[in-house]
């Protein structure tokens, strides 16, 4: 409850977080009331968009101490002049206001072109541009055509640094790709009304960032939870991007099981972008993060979460991130970028990476490369990283091998010697409900169906109690499947996943090292597949 007129200082609520008053003043909240008066067709709804963005001139003045810091912040003007412009694009605003609206827009340009956001850089950068390009080509004159040559001159540079060569935004969050994907579409809309030769470049980067983006959604349309990433914090840039709905995902394998996504190739439903791999079998889906986690010199949004994965089975989202709940200096915070609150094995009850502060990481570890495959029906990705080198671990690696119609497979393993407590977490959505059935082995309820999930290695295996935060200062609780064992490494913790009604059965032979083979029995068929390699 901010009063009328609203109470842009916040001193009724002193105990509001940073992003949250940052988030009062994107002004990104007026697209609501805007659509709801297009819609009705409602002129006082309309009247009353205007009056709020009349009462924040008035109340946040530059020279205000106040609302100085937020509502001055580059970042927060860069979110709320692409606001303002698009409204009165919509439906300007009511003659009286209209003198007092565009001074102000000017004033916001020139402070936010004096103050770019070069301590952060990163998305910030990206959408103090986006911000530049759109009040330059909302003007005219020396001043805006300015800003227009100064924002394209750095775009140049920014595309080149920030969008990977497979499209995949450089922070390697979905929530900031998506982010950045839409501040890109704006600006390639905007640069329809300059002069420029980097229109070319601009949609080229559009495209690319579109299909990544649409090759990595779960069933439903929506992104994963990798890094620091919530549902429905950025609108939905797929539509207004390149042409690609967010079911573009969902039937990228088209009717003959192939297609180019970002330069790779996709065949039987599996494939890869960039470092991901994914399959797609109708409803059901995984997606393996083989990458980085996230951007060497910007990893305030990475997580300890290398080689994590993600599922959805019948189109409901199954295996889950733990998402991300807030930006405080917090124990939420702490718990969402751990190891321990994502889908990986963890060593010796450590994080892969040193998370520390909010958006801060000290050591931490690298992938390397993804291999994929297929043998006998089934499709297979395989990788390694080195983040437990510290711990005498050169090796933590993670097999994934998914058939159509099932199973799923997943070998995990850990390389070096001497006893160490390997821990491996699968966190489910909360609408699964998990049920105990005998050692190694549990039954999982979802949608309305059941899954039997079977582990292939000895230890100790708990449902325990964790969180899901689909979105900023929401946490849901949900069942967390907890495999531990304190073992002589080299070793392997392996399990299988099936519907409940599916006969077949795994189990592995050999050692740990590379003669392990995972064989997968159904009647007097078997295959053997090589987790480790050959």
């Amino acid at each position: 409850a901010l009063g009328d007129p609203i109470d842009w200082a916040l001193t009724g609520h002193p105990e509001a977080p940073p992003l949250w008053r940052f988030s009062l003043h994107y002004h990104e909240f007026l697209w609501d009331l805007a659509a709801d008066a297009l819609r009705k067709g409602d002129a006082a709804l309309w009247r009353r968009v205007w009056e709020l963005v009349g009462q924040w001139i008035e109340a946040c003045g530059p020279a205000d101490r106040r609302t100085r810091d937020d509502a001055w912040h580059p970042y927060c003007i860069s979110r709320r002049l692409p606001v303002w412009i698009a409204l009165w694009h919509a439906l300007p605003a009511p003659a009286e206001l209209r003198p007092k609206v565009l001074a102000s827009l000017v004033d916001q340009a020139r402070y936010l072109a004096g103050h770019l956001e070069w301590d952060v850089r990163g998305n910030h950068l990206l959408q103090n541009l986006r911000g530049l390009v759109m009040a330059g080509a909302f003007f005219e004159g020396p001043l805006a055509d300015g800003w227009v040559r100064r924002a394209v001159r750095l775009l140049r540079q920014q595309l080149a640094e920030q969008i990977l060569a497979h499209g995949e935004h450089f922070e390697r969050s979905p929530m900031y790709h998506a982010d950045a994907l839409g501040a890109l579409a704006d600006i390639r809309a905007a640069l329809q009304a300059v002069p420029t030769d980097l229109a070319g470049p601009v949609e080229e980067a559009v495209e690319k960032m579109a299909r990544f983006l649409a090759a990595i959604v779960h069933p439903d349309g929506r992104m994963p939870l990798f890094g620091d990433s919530a549902l429905d914090s950025v609108p939905a840039p797929l539509p207004r991007s390149a042409g690609l709905g967010t079911r573009a995902g969902a039937n990228i394998l088209g009717e003959q099981g192939e297609a180019t996504v970002g330069g790779s190739a996709w065949c039987s439903g599996a494939g890869t972008v960039g470092p991901y791999w994914v399959f797609r079998d109708g409803g059901d889906f995984v997606v393996f993060d083989a990458g980085p986690v996230g951007c060497d010199h910007l990893p305030a949004h990475a997580h300890a979460d290398l080689l994590g994965l993600e599922a959805s089975w019948h189109g409901q989202r199954l295996l889950v991130d733990s998402g991300v709940f807030d930006y405080d200096d917090s124990p939420m915070r702490r718990y969402c970028r751990s190891t321990a609150a994502h889908n990986c094995l963890e060593v010796d009850g450590q994080d892969q990476c040193d998370m520390w502060s909010r958006f801060r990481m000290g050591y931490r570890g690298w992938p390397g490369p993804l291999a994929t495959g297929q043998c006998e029906g089934f499709c297979w990705a395989r990788a390694w990283h080195n983040a437990y080198r510290r711990l005498g671990v050169p090796r933590v690696g993670r097999y994934v091998a998914c058939r159509s119609g099932g199973p799923w497979l997943v070998v995990d393993w850990a390389e070096g010697r001497g006893r160490h407590e390997l821990s491996n977490r699968l966190h489910l959505h909360p609408d699964a409900a998990v049920t105990k059935t005998a050692d190694g082995e549990l039954h999982i309820d979802h949608a309305g169906r059941r899954l039997r999930l079977v582990f292939l290695t000895p230890g100790e295996v708990a449902i325990e109690a964790g969180w899901y935060c689909p979105e900023f200062g929401l946490r849901l609780p949900a069942p967390v499947i907890c495999w531990k064992a304190a073992v002589d490494l080299p070793a392997v913790c392996a399990w299988s996943l099936v519907w409940s009604d599916f006969s077949g059965s795994g189990s592995l032979e050999g050692g740990p090292g590379r003669g392990l083979a995972l064989v997968w029995r159904e009647g007097d068929r078997q295959v053997q597949l090589r987790p480790i390699g050959g």
